[in-house]
């Protein structure tokens, strides 16, 4: 039997431009000046309105020209970091997986281009409901791929529209009816992320397997940038947590520690169950402590030297989408082992973190050679064999 995957959280329209010099004198006289004042970051996101009172522009009719030089968004393509983890799921779990997404969309045009997108995906979208008269999420992404010597690194702008208005009693009862449950990076989705102590505890109470994979939370860091990032409404969310998704800065900003070691070391005392955490081009560390995992001893793991070294060779993309397809590699992973009978619970047997942080590496370096976090597939199993040619050479490595 199928292994069910249900992911809660944003989907929406990317549109990426390509080659923005975050040093140009444009870009820097929009620069953030401090915490959650709603200027550009690398790396960072921002709210559109956000930017506009930060500069008192407008973002479509002048901030947005002047980044771009006027040119168009090389791609337009599904964004969103809880679908796009789940779109890379179903394509690396293809032959053992069923994945729904559960999210918000509005009446427009941009809903029209994301479903017809979306409809080229294994996701069940029956659950992906419409609210009348609102506007559908939608980001630019304004990408510089010579940043950080070279790795690149995006700035997102991000019009939340829909995702306003989802709530945590709108996610219909099927949604803990699966096996593994995703919280996606519901930052983007604020009330669901006011909510998540009643849905975690829920999907616990059922037996499921509980992933959380974040997202830079800029209304909490304008809130209150003095304070450390609250997961959801409370502390208690982290007990229910089996596997925490993070990159380096949401580690530092959720836990208000100063470097990885400390972060772990806060969300293991807080109950989590395993924490893996990202951070570019740098190794991957991770940890856990608990029956889904057994006990893995704190320690780091490197990027994808194949990747790396395609790149150099002139291989193009950009790196949108990478920490997101890591997280859908995992998982797809976490799947696929359970398909497989690598999980018994009755017998003590624990899921591999260690391989599926490996199909997270393959996953997220996948991502660097195509532009935008989605990759549409024309065949089943294509991107699959792709990445199964990129694991084998991890493995080597």
């Amino acid at each position: 039997m199928a292994v069910r995957i249900s992911g809660v959280g944003c989907c929406l329209l990317d549109r990426i431009y390509d080659n923005i010099d975050f040093q140009s004198e444009a870009f820097r006289k929009y620069w953030s000046k401090k915490a959650g004042d709603g200027g550009l970051e690398p790396g960072k996101l921002t709210f559109e309105e956000e930017l506009e009172r930060f500069s008192g522009q407008s973002f479509a009719k002048e901030i947005l020209p002047l980044l771009t030089k006027g040119q168009e968004p090389q791609k337009e393509n599904v964004g969103g970091p809880c679908i796009v983890a789940l779109i890379n799921a179903s394509q690396l779990a293809y032959k053992e997986s069923e994945v729904s997404f559960y999210g918000c969309r509005g009446e427009d045009e941009v809903a029209d281009k994301l479903l017809q997108k979306l409809q080229q995906t294994r996701l069940d979208l029956s659950h992906y409901r419409v609210e009348k008269g609102a506007e559908t999420a939608s980001t630019s992404v304004l990408s510089d791929p010579n940043y950080d010597n070279g790795h690149g690194e995006r700035t997102f702008v991000n019009t939340i529209g829909a995702s306003w208005n989802y709530l945590p009693e709108e996610v219909d009862e099927s949604f803990y009816d699966a096996d593994i449950c995703v919280f996606g990076s519901t930052a983007l989705v604020p009330r669901i992320h006011q909510g998540l102590v009643p849905m975690l505890k829920k999907a616990k109470a059922k037996g499921k397997i509980t992933v959380v994979n974040t997202v830079y939370d800029f209304l909490n860091e304008k809130e209150h940038p003095e304070r450390r990032w609250p997961m959801g409404e409370s502390d208690e969310s982290y007990k229910f947590i089996d596997l925490l998704l993070v990159d380096h800065e949401e580690a530092l900003r959720l836990s208000g520690t100063e470097d990885i070691p400390s972060a772990i070391a806060f969300f293991r005392e807080k109950g989590t169950g395993a924490v893996l955490v990202t951070n570019g081009a740098q190794n991957i560390w991770l940890w856990a402590d608990s029956p889904l995992f057994g006990k893995v001893e704190e320690q780091t793991m490197p990027v994808s030297k194949a990747v790396g070294e395609a790149l150099k060779a002139g291989r193009k993309g950009d790196s949108t989408g990478c920490g997101d397809n890591f997280a859908g590699g995992v998982i797809g992973s976490l799947a696929r082992q359970i398909f497989n009978g690598k999980w018994k619970m009755v017998n003590g047997q624990c899921l591999d973190l260690k391989d599926a942080t490996r199909w997270g590496i393959v996953s997220g370096g996948f991502a660097c050679f195509y532009y935008g976090g989605t990759y549409l597939e024309e065949k089943e199993g294509e991107k699959f064999a792709q990445l199964q040619e990129l694991y084998n050479q991890y493995l080597k490595q």
